[in-house]
């Protein structure tokens, strides 16, 4: 099944303008920031592949593992960071801007994305329900980057480091 997803969130963050523009340069920090994201993959100059833990409903037995690539194009004068989808890359096809604008002594964190998520396996009987509640799951994940990101920006800690996979360490030998 394919389930479309339009959101638009925002946030006012009590940071002046310039200590957040950080935010839009540190390209991966920012995205590492982003709740459910399992793995980042770099594909060549601002072009990144993104997988994510699974989205869903054990209850409604509907689970997902989002996939897409992207690439980015940072317009620091508007105070933009945009991304286009790479055709042929995962199973979703997914655009959207992160744009910072000053207001007053604070800064407005604005995050809008919309796109098509495929190959959703979803029973039947939740086929009308589903698109909504999947809708809602990306909200949530979406003021949970927001809450995060606001955090960072105001502790000053706005980079941070993208995730990467847990590396066993071998065990010394006595």
């Amino acid at each position: 099944m394919k389930v479309n997803i339009e959101i638009e969130r925002s946030a006012l963050v009590p940071v002046p303008y310039r200590q957040a523009e950080p935010l839009l340069q540190d390209l991966e920090g920012t995205i590492g920031r982003f709740p459910k994201l399992k793995k980042l993959t770099k594909l060549g100059d601002n072009r990144y592949l993104w997988e994510m833990r699974t989205i869903g409903s054990r209850i409604a037995n509907i689970a997902h593992d989002v996939s897409y690539g992207a690439e980015y194009r940072l317009d620091l004068p508007r105070g933009e960071l945009s991304w286009k989808p790479l055709p042929d890359r995962g199973n979703a096809s997914i655009e959207g801007v992160i744009r910072i604008a000053a207001q007053s002594d604070s800064t407005r964190l604005t995050f809008r994305v919309r796109g098509e998520l495929r190959d959703v396996p979803v029973p039947l009987l939740y086929r009308m329900v589903a698109p909504p509640f999947i809708q809602g799951k990306f909200t949530r994940l979406v003021d949970t980057f927001l809450e995060e990101t606001s955090d960072a920006l105001v502790n000053g800690k706005a980079h941070k480091a993208p995730r990467k996979a847990p590396q066993k360490v071998p065990k010394k030998r006595s």
